[in-house]
């Protein structure tokens, strides 16, 4: 064996060599040389030293063609992002929808209480104090005094009327309110409040009556006279007997309404008498001894 088989045995084993051959040339290179003897056997070292290095064409040369795909994690998280938008602009929106109305329904109830005036109360009375500014008079006809935490009247006369009123007032509009009750005397009776009352020859007045009956009365110079009917008018609403009743009578306006119980009975139209006091009245009829007792009176302005 000489040096150079030696050598090539010793340093590149014929497996080693062959097994780092180079690979078939890639496009672009330059390698036409044999690898192997025509036997099969690898070549002598001094072939395969002799050989010519592999070239590389840079004028012939092609990049491998490559084919980028869209990321699809980048287009999903696009999309994440403007799902979330939309949500928290529709948030946003209904938020500002909700305040929006809270604060007009706010505006309307302010405007609602602004434009309805709430009834101030102007006078009040539960005669339980015998000072509080009604008559106290004791006569054989007829009795105006305070009487067992109420207020008295009583009428000896036939066909004959009286009244009675608190110190000087003068109202408008107002809404007067008295619980009523028959205390002695016949059922035909009268009972009821003034308002607008000017002298003993110019008021208006609300009435009922122990057997039923209503009506909204005008004096005018010592003449009774009853509006909008020829007589009284009957009705069930009204509690007769020894049952008390609450009267109220409203006087707005040139609007007279009359009401028993939290019921309207009448409602006429008078425009001659704008102002005035309040005060209690009671009546009899063929039959003498009406005996009316009231209380809590209040007169609310309207």
């Amino acid at each position: 064996m000489d040096m150079d088989e030696r050598n090539t045995t010793e340093i590149f084993p014929p497996e080693t060599v062959y097994q780092s051959a180079p690979s078939p040339a890639e496009p672009g290179f330059i390698d036409e040389q044999p690898t192997t003897q025509p036997d099969g056997s690898p070549p002598e070292i001094g072939e395969v030293l002799d050989q010519p290095m592999a070239q590389f064409d840079l004028d012939n040369f092609e990049p491998p063609q490559t084919s980028a795909k869209p990321s699809k994690r980048g287009c999903d998280r696009y999309i994440g992002w403007l799902v979330g938008c939309f949500v928290v602009l529709c948030l946003t929106l209904s938020c500002v929808a909700v305040f929006w109305g809270f604060y007009n329904f706010s505006n309307t109830l302010d405007f609602i209480k602004a434009a309805t005036p709430t009834p101030s109360l102007l006078l009040s009375d539960d005669f339980s104090d015998p000072n509080s500014g009604w008559p106290s008079t004791n006569e054989p006809d007829y009795l105006d005094d305070y009487y067992n935490g109420a207020y008295r009247m009583v009428e000896n006369l036939v066909n004959t009327t009286s009244w009675a009123y608190p110190d000087s007032y003068s109202f408008t509009d107002v809404s007067i309110n008295v619980d009523a009750t028959k205390n002695g005397g016949p059922d035909e009776n009268d009972m009821g409040v003034i308002c607008r009352f000017q002298d003993d020859d110019h008021f208006y007045f609300g009435l009922i009556t122990s057997d039923g009956y209503y009506g909204i009365i005008k004096m005018n110079l010592g003449e009774f006279s009853v509006l909008g009917a020829e007589y009284l008018a009957y009705s069930d609403l009204i509690n007769q007997g020894s049952a008390s009743n609450h009267i109220r009578l409203d006087c707005i306006g040139d609007v007279l309404t009359l009401y028993a119980n939290g019921h309207q009975l009448d409602l006429q139209t008078d425009a001659e008498y704008t102002h005035g006091n309040v005060g209690l009245i009671i009546g009899t009829y063929e039959t003498p001894g009406t005996d009316i007792l009231y209380d809590n009176f209040t007169v609310q302005q309207q």
